[in-house]
């Protein structure tokens, strides 16, 4: 499995002297070298940063979206489970490299801020609105980072290709790749769970996160299989949830993507607001009453911040189609991955005109949710990116 991964970077290590390549495309390859010189050497790396303009630069990080990478990991940790608790097979296989995809899509991310960060020592610092939106992009990714990594025990079930990946990074860049790295060694904790032998019953014992995700989930016997409700999320943001109950969420959230999702949402809606009195006390927001009814509004039961479901349709090289399930609405997003120009459209039946998009900063949307209610179930898209085109049904 290690030989096969070393080998993997290698040939993407031999690609940066083949010739140009799309920005994303080599930033990632560059700073997978570079963070695992040791191994690969760094050979040809400053060469093509050099090669690499600062317009074309500039567009790339201005274009970056790292919010989406959320919805990915989130998906990859329910394909995580299902790989863990299904049966051993084809199935199962499939569930695990998709998964597998998902830490590998947050691995390139850290690889193109490691390019990045090189490039601007080799060709000086960005600038301006530039500079601003690497601050913005790296911002998200330690945003992103720290809400997700203390719930990296739903990757155990990966740890075997997790753990050929980590040990292939040099050893200052593991324990910032905690999609690698965290928890990679607490194989057990599963195996505690499922009922299956344990490899090492000491570790259970010495491990202080196993100790903890064992102490949470003892107060039931197994995971609530339903979803947690409104009530229950409005409660848990309140605050006037229970000890026993918190924990019971918690060991729920351990297992189900979608809940862990409305629990993150409630987090970063809290985050928002605590900011927002920051910015007040330095003078720089809006007056406290104004932002009082706005904080009391979003804490509303009314208003509870269920958030959406999202499944990834199709992804390509420069753009991702999402199918984005809301409370009373269904959307269809095309974002945009890299510096080409999009373009999409949407048909219900043939013949008739296509869905008008909205512009927003995830991309092309389209509102699916008066089709519905008409009783369509099923619409023809299409999305062309430079010379790429795709031609896809798909229902909702």
């Amino acid at each position: 499995m290690k030989g096969d991964t070393l080998s993997r970077y290698q040939a993407r290590h031999a690609r940066l002297s083949a010739g140009p390549a799309p920005v994303g495309e080599l930033l990632e390859a560059v700073g997978d070298v570079l963070r695992r010189s040791d191994r690969l050497g760094t050979e040809g790396v400053e060469e093509a940063l050099k090669a690499l303009g600062r317009a074309e630069l500039e567009a790339w990080v201005s274009a970056q979206k790292p919010q989406a990478l959320q919805p990915l990991l989130l998906r990859a940790a329910e394909e995580s489970m299902e790989a863990a608790l299904g049966d051993e097979g084809e199935e199962s296989d499939v569930w695990r490299a998709s998964a597998l995809e998902g830490l590998s899509a947050r691995d390139r991310a850290a690889s193109a801020a490691r390019a990045l960060s090189t490039w601007e020592m080799l060709k000086g610092p960005l600038e301006g609105d530039a500079a601003s939106a690497r601050e913005r992009f790296l911002g998200a990714l330690g945003h992103l980072d720290t809400s997700l990594r203390p719930r990296a025990r739903w990757f155990i079930p990966l740890n075997a290709e997790r753990r050929a990946e980590r040990d292939l990074l040099d050893p200052v860049e593991r324990p910032g790749a905690w999609w690698f790295s965290a928890r990679a060694g607490c194989d057990d904790l599963l195996a505690s769970w499922t009922g299956k032998p344990l490899k090492d019953p000491e570790h259970l014992k010495d491990c202080a996160g196993c100790r903890a995700d064992r102490a949470e989930t003892a107060v039931v016997d197994t995971p609530p299989r339903r979803h947690l409700t409104e009530d229950e999320l409005w409660r848990l943001d309140s605050g006037e949830m229970g000890g026993e109950e918190k924990a019971r969420v918690e060991a729920h959230t351990a297992w189900c993507g979608e809940c862990a999702q409305a629990v993150l949402a409630l987090e970063e809606g809290d985050a928002a607001i605590d900011e927002a009195l920051e910015l007040e006390e330095d003078g720089l927001s809006a007056p406290r009453a104004a932002r009082d009814s706005r904080a009391d509004a979003a804490r509303r039961p009314g208003a509870a911040r269920l958030p959406e479901h999202r499944e990834v349709l199709e992804e390509r090289r420069d753009f991702r189609v999402v199918l984005v399930r809301e409370r009373q609405k269904l959307r269809l997003l095309v974002q945009p991955l890299g510096t080409r120009a999009v373009t999409a459209a949407v048909f219900l039946s043939p013949g008739r005109p296509s869905l008008k998009p909205t512009q927003g900063p995830e991309g092309l949307s389209f509102d699916l949710s008066t089709a519905l209610a008409t009783g369509a179930h099923a619409a023809h898209l299409t999305v062309q990116a430079g010379q790429e085109t795709l031609e896809r049904d798909f229902a909702f």
